[in-house]
């Protein structure tokens, strides 16, 4: 899987950000780079004197890969049931903001309001998505990498929902026009997200957490 870096870094003062050191970053492909998550983490590192430096991949290889902490140093956001499948991972107990876990159909008039209904229908869940794989455990579902892709095969039959992250799936939608795919009410779930930091740096721990009470405003959570 290719890899590639966004760097955040403020115009005029690049040659201050070189002599910063830089803390490398797991972050889903299906998040916007504008996402609230990635500006807060970015300012929160700043203040601290550091270079925030994001390393998009599929969610499942980011806590893979930020668990064993040798190409990672941290995992942008998570839920705090993720701390499960995070072993060698701190969370930073400063919530960042909220994550949904939604369906999406084609038919805007099904059903479903609890895991269980689910259970009616061929179903696609985005990999990695930690809170429906417990939801899910004794169900049959099919994994998909990306949102596009789980977009493509409700687009062509070849599933009736997806299970997939809410905010960013209704903005890779809004990309497209006549897609023909609608937001399936209630959310199957929605819980707070987490910074998590890999052990070898648990002294950032505690300034993350001062930093962000600063940063986050509780209402926009």
């Amino acid at each position: 899987m290719r890899l590639f870096a966004l760097c955040f870094c403020w115009i005029g003062f690049s040659a201050a950000l070189a002599n910063e050191p830089e803390i490398a970053v797991g972050a889903s492909n299906n998040l916007p780079a504008d996402h609230s998550s990635i500006l807060l983490m970015d300012k929160a590192y700043q203040q601290l004197g550091y270079q925030m430096v994001l390393i998009v991949m599929p969610l499942e290889r980011s806590a893979h890969e930020s668990n064993k902490g040798l190409i990672l140093d941290a995992e942008l956001s998570r839920t705090a049931q993720a701390a499960e499948i995070l072993p060698n991972m701190l969370r930073v107990e400063v919530p960042i903001g909220h994550i949904r876990i939604t369906a999406f159909s084609r038919n805007p008039h099904l059903k479903i309001e609890r895991w269980q209904d689910l259970s009616a229908f061929r179903v696609d869940v985005l990999r990695g998505i930690y809170l429906a794989k417990v939801n899910m455990q004794d169900q049959e579902y099919t994994e998909v990498n990306t949102i596009s892709q789980a977009i493509q095969r409700l687009l062509s039959g070849r599933t009736d929902v997806v299970v997939a992250l809410g905010d960013e799936t209704e903005w890779q939608l809004k990309q497209q026009k006549n897609h023909g795919i609608y937001t399936i009410a209630p959310d199957l779930a929605k819980t707070e997200i987490f910074h998590y930091v890999h052990e070898r740096h648990a002294a950032l721990v505690p300034q993350l957490e001062a930093a962000l009470r600063q940063l986050v405003v509780p209402s926009q959570l």
